[in-house]
């Protein structure tokens, strides 16, 4: 039962099943869940046992009518148990099992076996290294493939019979040491040796003696011969290989099958003249180069067993070093000259020089070198151990010249033989209108490749008075008259949209300038517009303190074209002013709110208006303003001088306001409303700033103590009733109050502290007063490492002291 789940599902047809297998006819009945964890692992271990991949297993059990659960399950077991750990240590691979040195093992294992071998760098630079040591190639033999006809039987094949039609029978037949099979009522029939075609037309003949049904005209009896289970056979690699041994491969197995499990020619051995020995004669001989060159695989032909695979030595490699489209070390065989080198190499790089070639030769006691022209490749022969170079092509152009600056197509152009200037600046479209002509360079290399200048006109140059010839590497340089000297600029500051720096314009005037800023801002002084120019070249020579010199003009903010536009012309580097209108102003806003007839926002009419003005705009007070408790709060800059100085700069050279720079922050005024009110004008009664606002609230008859009481509360006004009166009111201090820091804040915002003579005099209270009585000041105490110090301080003294008195 065990046996024959392990041909069921993997179908490992080893040698001495078939007797289980006609024993287990339903195969579909196996409980694989039954199986124990013993049963699992000698599984995996006939599984590695016999070269074939969990794969190729799989495919066979199907074919023999297992069903895919089946199959799932026993994968399932198989994991498990490997996971959890094996009697045996048996390790399934999912690629195919082959045996060196007549041991099995995985292509993992192989591979293993591989990087263990310390293989050099020349080694790795040998052309074909790489076909027989890299895990993406593997040359693995197939066995779900039709075995072909010139297949040749072996001792341990086994071969699969069908019968069908009138009579209907399986026979699985193994060759037997005989080299026969035995079919049961015909006894022994002799197939080692032969091909499988005749041997399956001979089978089916022998079956006709016995199935009556297969002769005649029109037979109803039919049967087939297929090869069930592959042997395996045994190959010798010897000579120069990586890992020369005894191999176990399946009997479809090629010659590049067991060279790359030898891990291919090592070192010292030759890809060119593999050797296939059979029964002491060679019968082929592999050369890897006309697989991977040529992709031909005429030679690699299938093995049978005990085949001996030779590796000789080498007799000619060289190096080809360089701009080779492959770098590395190729055999040659006799006859083969540098042309073939160039083949196997790729041929050239796209920057190879293919002039000449470079060979570095043994020489008797050292080195010598050799040019190789391109009109001897053919006939140049190459010894053993030569080291081909290959230079990559110079950087030097022979016929360049380069144009740059005031031309259409600036670049680099072909120096034609004899050019002239005139001719590289029709090559490069013309110059452009605004071109330099004074002067022009030519940068040339001299004899040593120092670059030199050479001086042009380019007008002599289009003229014809003066056109020099090019040569090679010549660099022209023409500019255009924007690009010589100091770009130039203007500025415009202060009352236009666009304050800023402008490009210069020829012929620009001052209106043009505005118009090119974006015209006047309202606030703009038409009649004050101040230009600051540069000292001239003659003024700016001799010394003196003259800076700029001043120009104050009157121009309509409409930037109509008049006559007198042309009066004045602006010069390069020219700063314009358009200054603020004295009297501008834009609408500034103060709010009143609370107990007045029309409480809300005013303008402010004039820079005079105070306090008691906007109350009468207001209507006055209505009867039940309280006076007293009025506030007031103004919006006050924080910034320092220096950035006062630096938001000036600012709002100059943009479109910000002073008011719009400055950090701006709200604080409490005292208003002393009734004051005000008794005496317009007084020191009391406020000039309106922009964002002053006014709160009058309703009469107030309330006193409210927080802070350190026992019992926080409002209480109702008392007239003539002092501080102390109201915090005894609250419950009296608590034990964590400051008595003598009692303060009281008015409902005007104004505020009044504890007074101390020879006793506490506290504030007097108004209606809306808040009393406040703070808390003490938490005193920490010193940490623990305070007092440590201290104490080893006190210990050290007294050690003194003691010594001291001793």
């Amino acid at each position: 039962m065990f046996r024959s789940l392990i041909i069921v599902s993997l179908i490992l047809l080893l040698s001495g099943t078939q007797t289980f297998l006609r024993a287990q006819t339903d195969i579909s009945t196996v409980n694989v869940e039954r199986l124990s964890d013993a049963q699992i692992n000698q599984i995996a271990k006939e599984i590695q046992d016999r070269g074939l991949t969990v794969d190729q297993a799989t495919t066979l059990a199907k074919a023999k009518g297992a069903s895919q659960q089946q199959i799932d399950q026993l994968m399932i077991r198989l994991q498990q148990v490997q996971t959890t750990g094996s009697t045996t240590g048996t390790t399934i691979s999912s690629k195919t099992q082959e045996v060196p040195e007549e041991a099995n093992f995985s292509k993992d294992q192989q591979g293993a076996q591989k990087q263990g071998n310390m293989v050099s760098e020349k080694t790795q630079r040998i052309f074909g290294y790489k076909l027989f040591n890299q895990d993406k190639l593997s040359f693995e033999p197939s066995v779900n493939i039709p075995v072909p006809n010139d297949y040749v039987i072996g001792i341990g094949d086994e071969l699969s019979i069908s019968v069908w039609g009138a009579s209907q029978q399986t026979y699985m037949l193994e060759v037997d040491g005989n080299g026969s099979v035995y079919i049961p009522d015909l006894g022994p029939v002799k197939v080692v040796g032969q091909n499988f075609a005749s041997v399956r037309s001979g089978l089916i003949r022998r079956l006709s003696a016995i199935y009556s049904g297969m002769n005649g005209d029109s037979p109803n009896t039919f049967a087939e011969v297929s090869i069930n289970n592959l042997r395996s056979i045994k190959v010798n690699v010897i000579g120069e290989a990586m890992n020369p041994g005894t191999y176990t491969l399946p009997a479809t197995a090629s010659a590049f099958n067991a060279l790359y499990l030898s891990g291919g020619p090592n070192e010292n051995g030759s890809f060119r003249s593999i050797r296939i020995i059979r029964d002491n004669k060679q019968i082929a001989e592999v050369d890897a180069y006309d697989y991977l060159i040529n992709n031909n695989t005429k030679n690699n032909i299938s093995l049978r067993d005990q085949d001996v695979i030779f590796i000789p030595t080498y007799h000619k490699r060289v190096e080809a070093v360089g701009a080779f489209k492959r770098d590395a070390i190729f055999e040659l065989k006799e006859g083969e000259n540098v042309n073939k080198l160039i083949e196997y190499a790729g041929g050239f790089t796209d920057n190879a020089s293919q002039a000449r070639l470079l060979i570095t030769r043994y020489a008797e006691d050292g080195y010598k070198l050799e040019d190789v022209k391109h009109d001897d490749f053919s006939s140049f022969t190459l010894k053993n151990g030569d080291i081909i170079r290959a230079e990559e092509i110079v950087n030097v152009f022979e016929n360049r010249v380069t144009i740059d600056g005031a031309v259409y197509r600036p670049g680099t152009y072909a120096l034609d033989a004899g050019m002239h200037l005139s001719e590289l600046l029709k090559k490069a479209g013309g110059l452009i209108p605004n071109y330099f002509a004074e002067r022009g360079l030519i940068v040339r290399l001299d004899e040593k490749y120092f670059p030199t200048t050479i001086a042009f006109n380019v007008n002599d140059v289009l003229s014809g008075t003066d056109d020099p010839v090019l040569e090679k590497e010549d660099q022209v340089m023409i500019r255009d008259i924007f690009s010589i000297g100091e770009r130039k600029t203007i500025r415009i500051y202060g009352e236009v949209m666009q304050p800023g720096e402008f490009s210069f314009y020829k012929n620009m005037t001052l209106k043009d300038l505005i118009f090119i800023s974006g015209g006047m801002k309202e606030a703009a002084s038409e009649s004050y517009i101040e230009v600051a120019r540069r000292n001239s070249y003659e003024e700016a020579a001799d010394l003196n303190n003259k800076m700029v010199s001043l120009y104050t003009f009157a121009i309509n903010r409409d930037l109509r074209l008049t006559s007198e536009d042309e009066n004045f012309t602006l010069k390069p580097f020219d700063q314009i002013y358009v200054r603020r209108a004295p009297s501008y102003e834009t609408q500034k806003t103060v709010t009143i709110l609370g107990e007045v007839k029309y409480p809300g926002q005013y303008s402010i009419s004039s820079k005079n208006e105070r306090v008691s003005d906007l109350l009468k705009r207001a209507g006055g007070l209505t009867p039940y303003a309280f006076k007293a408790g009025a506030r007031m709060t103004r919006k006050v800059d924080t910034q320092t001088k220096e950035q006062l100085a630096l938001a000036n700069q600012m709002r100059l050279e943009s479109d910000s306001t002073l008011e719009q720079i400055q950090s701006i922050g709200a604080k409490t005024l005292e208003l002393q409303l009734e004051a005000i009110l008794g005496k317009p004008g007084s020191d009391n009664d406020y000039t309106l700033k922009e964002g002053d606002e006014i709160f009058i609230p309703v009469q107030s008859e309330e006193v409210w103590v927080n802070g350190e009481v026992m019992n926080p509360a409002g209480l109702a006004f008392q007239k003539n009733k002092t501080a102390k009166y109201y915090i005894n009111s609250s419950g009296g201090f608590s034990t964590e109050a400051t008595k003598g820091k009692v303060y009281v804040i008015y409902a005007n915002g104004s505020s009044s502290s504890t007074k101390h003579f020879f006793f506490r005099k506290y504030p007097k209270v108004e209606p809306g007063s808040q009393i406040i009585v703070p808390q003490k000041p938490t005193k920490e105490g010193m940490p623990v490492t305070t007092w440590l110090a201290i104490a080893s301080t006190f210990s050290s003294i007294a050690i003194a002291i003691v010594a001291i008195l001793k």
